[in-house]
């Protein structure tokens, strides 16, 4: 009996410590999982901010484009062709001499219409009115692009003097705006972060990480056109370039901290 009692208390004494193992095992491996998940935040959609940021440089341009040509008028198509042609030839000789490169010279446009109601003839008193003849319209139009900016005014006069007589839109612009929008891209993340932590600290709630960035595209700036009548251009042409304000905009969402 004595014997029995002594083994059972040997069994039971090498049983404990491994237990005790065992559980300070399993406490090493599910240790850090419970850490893991207790640290882990979540996120929903549907607890966001959202805000759109704008970014703007302001640099100089370097480079016009106008758009310019000729407009005339005949009884015959091949009569209007002729001194359309005539007064063309003469125009793109001018840009020559400007020193505008034939590469930086593109047509824009190249019409032929019939005027069925042109401005009917004086009248003169006690004399029978005339009927007035339809004409046909011929107007052929070229992009102009200007890269020294010093000359625009000068690029003008010549081509009026050549007998253009209709410039539309001059505009200055960049010829490579990348890094421009490269800046601008910058400041408007800045401006989308201020704007996301102003509108967190009103609302009391903590901002979390970014949830989604997204482009605005614009429709871009457009020149204003206007015809420059060749009165006004006669007389020295006065050309301002100025600056040019790049934008950039951008929609992100941030995520609320629970």
């Amino acid at each position: 009996m004595f014997k029995r009692v002594m083994l059972l208390v040997a069994v039971v004494a090498l049983l404990v410590p491994v237990g005790l193992a065992g559980v300070w095992l399993w406490g090493q491996v599910s240790g850090p999982a419970v850490a893991q998940e207790s640290t882990e935040t979540e996120y929903s959609p549907a607890q966001t901010i959202t805000v759109v940021g704008q970014g703007s440089v302001r640099v100089q341009p370097d480079i016009a484009r106008v758009s310019l040509g000729v407009e005339t008028r005949a009884d015959t198509i091949s009569e209007g062709l002729v001194e359309n042609g005539e007064q063309m030839e003469a125009i793109l000789a001018a840009l020559a001499a400007a020193g505008i490169d034939d590469s930086d010279i593109q047509t824009s446009n190249f019409s032929i219409s019939l005027d069925r109601y042109p401005e009917p003839f004086p009248q003169v008193e006690g004399a029978e009115g005339e009927e007035s003849q339809p004409v046909y319209r011929i107007s052929n139009m070229v992009n102009v692009t200007i890269r020294d900016l010093d000359t625009v005014g000068d690029v003008l006069d010549a081509v009026v003097e050549a007998g253009a007589n209709n410039i539309w839109g001059v505009s200055f612009t960049l010829e490579e705006p990348s890094a421009a929008e490269a800046e601008a891209r910058v400041d408007a993340i800045a401006d989308a972060q201020q704007r996301a932590a102003a509108l967190a600290e009103l609302t009391e709630v903590q901002l979390g990480p970014v949830m989604s960035v997204s482009e605005i595209i614009s429709g871009g700036s457009f020149p204003v056109s206007s015809v420059v009548e060749r009165a006004a251009l006669a007389a020295d042409a006065s050309i301002s370039p100025g600056e040019l304000e790049i934008t950039y905009q951008v929609q992100v969402s941030y995520f609320i901290e629970r």
